[in-house]
């Protein structure tokens, strides 16, 4: 980012409500560590797309760091901004990006994972380029296009200046040419001036990003900036800033020749807008992207835009095609299903089907990646080939989980970069074929992005979920903070977009959803769900009157009349493998007590079945198609806090034990209101028990009658009736 000089910015910060920060960062992202920076190596990474390759530029004993993203295409190298921040700041746009260039991105040195050198000559513009063309030199990049954010805007101008031959286009993003020397700086003591303004380095590091990010619900990039600014500390900040004083670019301008777009917000709180439309009438011929309302760094805020105006721009690699007259289209909609578990696209599997009996002539593809991906694949479904694209969602939940623990909410949060990719995968393939209708299972990338960019809407959307609302799990002040911020922001954007959804289902029945608020001073989750969804019921997979006959459904499936018969799944990821094992170990006590005990073992495509001691009358399964064809015999089903398997259960009538994730929100909250709702509270605290007390609970379990509701049999076909009426152009506007 552009460095703070020592008079007042060109734009005061905003206010914390026009941020949406609380009153200090440590409210958002906790105390610094120790030291006040990270180790050499630990940086965060780059999102779900690492570098095809990365290494090293030396000069006079300093490290410079870079990595390439991508292999083929233009070459686009992003110059990184101050060094406050490293070259992840680049990490929302630069998967999309190197799916049409090769990307280069360089980490400055004094931050990221370059070299710190404890000089002040060191950090000097000249420098910098220097540091630059070397990486060009080493990365084989001969020729092609710069992007110069912020404070990188000045290396990047002076490059494409002195040496056009190897500048094709230049884009700068909230960018300064002139940094003055502040009159009270005395000659040669430049560093002590600016170690003098900023003695307090969480102060500055919480006015700095507050003056970045002024556009409201920010919490995260303000919360990523703050953690990028671990990798470097506030000595070394201050020699950066004292070699800024006193440079100007402007005769560097008027030097460049090559096409350069200048991409600037009106409410940047670091750099005025009105410096940007000064860069842009210095720059012969320069184009000017105006992000009205937005602040200094909208390749973070609006990811979207930008890349797509990076990629227009610049060029990229060239599209392939087809364009059909209207008359002649085939009718065809795209299902974007969640792929957090397979409960999800068994049930939109179920809704397809029903809608396909109402649409005959409707052709679906399906937009998912694993395990939802290989199950598709075993059903005969197609599925877009882009799908090899997208960021997978279930293998960053497995990343961020612990001993059969969870933090849903901060799973979704710290999911941004994913949601970023995904959507903008999926705009390359709307702008590419044509589709009658959308519809998304819980797609919250999608319902995000269109209504953060609204004009990108091009054909009905229907968005289908079975909660609405992240809520805190713990009493902590800062999570209640954030989960009330991000369900306001949702809520804001509904309110003032609501042509952006032509239709919002629930898939449950209204007393399936709670009555806890949002946040504070925010509606009731259950009224204004009331008020913006309609109810399809619950969407089984399957019709729970064939599996009536259990003994009849066991010879199917091979097991014995005479077994007891236990099932243990933890679904389609390997965020339950604490479970499993623990249910492994109570097996040998629950068949001393249960000769005829049989219990299969479902360990699922990401948990290896080898992990587990093979045992009479224990079998274990890597994946079993269809599992709920064997939890509907079965006489006992232990299974995790999801939704689909345990009302599965229910339709069934199958006993069962339920562990939800701990602080899974979604599993602790939702799942358990819902589960009451139909007389089936049987949740245990993983933490409270061990082999001994589940092998003593699951034997008394399987003895207990069950006195459950009966579940709906036509949610999914009460779904696909909703999605065909937007379809035929009958929906309605809740």
């Amino acid at each position: 980012m552009t460095a703070p000089t020592a008079g007042p910015t060109d734009r005061p910060a905003a206010d914390d409500g026009a941020a949406g920060l609380p009153a200090s960062f440590r409210d958002v992202v906790g105390p610094l560590p120790e030291g006040g920076r990270l180790p050499p190596g630990a940086q965060s990474p780059f999102g779900s797309r690492q570098p095809d390759a990365e290494g090293f530029v030396e000069r006079d004993g300093v490290r410079t760091w870079y990595g390439r993203f991508g292999s083929r295409g233009p070459w686009l190298m992003l110059l990184p901004p101050f060094q406050v921040v490293h070259g992840s700041i680049f990490k929302a746009i630069t998967p999309y990006l190197a799916d049409h260039f090769r990307v280069l991105v360089a980490e400055l040195r004094g931050s990221g994972r370059s070299d710190r050198p404890d000089r002040p000559d060191a950090y000097t513009l000249d420098q910098t380029v220097a540091d630059m063309l070397g990486v060009m030199d080493a990365a084989d990049f001969e020729r092609g296009a710069l992007l110069g954010f912020s404070m990188g805007a000045q290396p990047a101008i002076r490059i494409a200046a002195d040496h056009p031959g190897r500048v094709t286009h230049l884009i700068v993003i909230g960018g300064r040419i002139v940094v003055p020397t502040p009159p009270q700086v005395v000659p040669g003591e430049e560093q002590q001036f600016v170690e003098r303004l900023m003695p307090d380095w969480p102060q500055f590091l919480d006015g700095f990003f507050r003056s970045v990010f002024t556009e409201g619900h920010s919490t995260k990039p303000f919360e990523d900036g703050v953690r990028y600014a671990w990798a470097t500390n506030a000595r070394t900040l201050a020699m950066v800033l004292a070699a800024q004083f006193g440079i100007d670019m402007r005769d560097d301008a008027r030097r460049v020749v090559c096409p350069t777009l200048v991409i600037h917000g009106t409410e940047d709180g670091r750099v005025d807008y009105a410096r940007g439309v000064e860069l842009k009438s210095l720059i012969p011929g320069a184009r000017m992207l105006t992000i009205a309302a937005g602040g200094h760094a909208p390749l973070v805020r609006d990811p979207v835009v930008v890349g797509q105006a990076i990629r227009n721009f610049v060029g990229g690699l060239p599209a392939e095609r087809t364009w059909t007259r209207a008359i002649a289209r085939p009718r065809r909609a795209l299902f974007v299903s969640s792929a957090i578990g397979l409960g999800h696209i068994q049930r939109d599997l179920a809704i397809a089907r029903e809608l396909r009996a109402l649409q005959p002539d409707l052709e679906i593809q399906w937009f998912t990646v694993d395990p939802a991906l290989s199950y598709l694949r075993r059903e005969g479904e197609a599925v877009h080939p882009a799908t090899e694209r997208l960021a997978n969602e279930s293998r960053h939940f497995e990343s961020v989980a612990g001993e059969h623990d969870l933090q849903a909410f901060f799973a979704l949060r710290t999911m941004d970069e994913i949601m970023t990719r995904n959507f903008m995968v999926f705009l390359d393939v709307l702008e590419a074929e044509h589709f009658d209708i959308v519809i998304g299972d819980e797609a919250w990338d999608l319902d995000y992005y269109l209504h953060e960019n609204p004009e990108l809407k091009r054909q009905p959307f229907v968005f289908l979920t079975d909660f609405v609302g992240c809520l805190p799990m713990a009493d902590d002040g800062r999570e209640r903070f954030l989960c009330a911020d991000r369900n306001a922001d949702e809520i804001e954007r509904i309110d003032r977009f609501p042509y952006i959804r032509d239709a919002s289902i629930f898939i449950g029945n209204p007393d399936d959803v709670t009555e806890l608020p949002f946040g504070p001073g925010l509606p009731s989750i259950r009224r204004w769900t009331d008020e913006n969804f309609r109810y399809s019921g619950y969407a089984l997979p399957f019709d729970a009157n064939a599996f009536a006959d259990t003994s009849a459904q066991r010879e199917r499936l091979g097991y014995s009349p005479a077994e007891k018969l236990v099932v243990a799944a933890v679904g389609g990821t390997a965020v339950g493998s604490s479970l499993l094992d623990r249910i492994a170990a109570a097996f040998p006590a629950m068949k001393r007590q249960l000769p005829e005990l049989r219990m299969v073992l479902v360990t699922g495509p990401r948990i290896a079945p080898d992990r587990y001691e093979r045992r009479p009358g224990l079998d274990v399964r890597p994946y079993v198609h269809n599992l709920f064809e064997h939890l509907a015999c079965s006489d006992l089903a232990l299974v995790q806090g999801g939704l689909s398997t345990c009302m599965e259960l229910v339709a069934t009538r199958r006993p069962f034990l339920c562990f939800p994730l701990q602080r899974h929100f979604e599993q602790c909250i939702h799942v358990q209101h819902r589960l009451r709702n139909y007389c089936a509270d049987c949740a245990l605290d993983f933490r409270a028990e061990t082999s001994a007390s589940i092998a003593h609970k699951a034997l008394a379990a399987m003895d207990q009658p069950v006195r459950y509701r009966p579940v709906e049999a036509d949610g999914a076909a009460r779904a696909a009736r909703m999605i065909a009426d937007v379809i035929e152009n009958r929906a309605w506007r809740r």
